[in-house]
């Protein structure tokens, strides 16, 4: 039984009458797209969701084993849905495969509709202030780093105690076989309680901020952002620049390892990917 990523929300797609199209996306944590369907959005509810989940279910000849979806009002939509069809629903920010398809479509679906219009502006929700990683299991040291993306495929059959790699498929493969990933690997010879401890909070994405004194942010689990590291060496803001940079040329692709040193095997890999609004 596979794990399901959903996503019901209006997208940058207009109808005739002037009213935004939403859509139901599904795929696997494995990247195999399942479902990708619009809504006009006067029926955009649980009675179109429900109908769309049942056809889907029976198509794939049963339920799957839980349901993850990373949008607030999508869970609250899918929410009774799935209750009434005995389907586990979990909200979790930490969708890989079905934030890169939703990337891929924004750049290769939507725009060629005669409907879109680019999306407005809207301010970001309040996040949670980061409070300090606890300090325990604070790396000895810690770097930037940056790895082919093909090389992600070989990372993945490695006997990796704590690893989160799926590997997105489909129409964005190609797109990805081109990218460099960028990354921050922790060290130290708290390596395994520090990869335990991360796993257990599902780790979703890495943020540079720079400032006088600049800092690296992990967002994790529903809702909680941890500070990784502060610093304000030069040499180290650069690195923090061109992981930012290398981040957004990756469509927000990224990941997180932790090992005992560098030259010993690695104990932990997520990767991770900067959520969609």
């Amino acid at each position: 039984m596979e794990v399901w990523e959903l996503d019901f929300y209006r997208r940058p797609v207009f109808d005739d009458s002037g009213q935004p199209l939403w859509e139901l996306l599904i795929c696997t944590s494995g990247g195999n797209p399942l479902l990708s369907e619009f809504c006009p959005a006067a029926r955009a509810g649980a009675v179109w969701l429900r109908s769309h989940l049942e056809q889907l279910v029976e198509a794939q000849g049963g339920p799957p084993l839980e349901v993850h979806v990373f949008r607030q009002a999508s869970f609250n939509l899918a929410s009774p849905v799935c209750r009434t069809l005995g389907i586990p629903l979990r909200r979790a920010r930490r969708t890989i495969a079905l934030q890169r398809w939703l990337a891929w479509r924004g750049l290769n679906v939507y725009p060629l509709d005669t409907g879109y219009h680019t999306p407005p502006y809207s301010a970001p929700a309040p996040r949670s202030v980061p409070v300090p990683f606890p300090v325990e299991l604070l790396p000895e040291e810690w770097g930037f780093s940056a790895l082919p993306a093909p090389e992600l495929a070989q990372i993945a059959q490695l006997p990796i105690e704590y690893l989160a790699l799926p590997l997105v498929k489909q129409d964005w493969e190609p797109y990805l076989a081109s990218t460099t990933v960028p990354g921050v690997f922790l060290f130290g010879k708290s390596a395994r309680p520090l990869a335990r401890w991360l796993d257990s909070h599902e780790p979703v994405a890495l943020a540079y901020t720079e400032a006088e004194l600049s800092g690296l942010v992990l967002d994790a689990g529903p809702d909680e952002r941890w500070v990784l590291a502060t610093f304000n060496d030069p040499q180290m803001q650069a690195g923090g620049r061109q992981f930012a940079e290398r981040q957004q040329q990756a469509g927000g692709l990224h990941f997180l390892a932790v090992q005992p040193g560098q030259d010993g095997d690695i104990t932990g890999f997520w990767l991770l990917q900067t959520p969609a609004l």
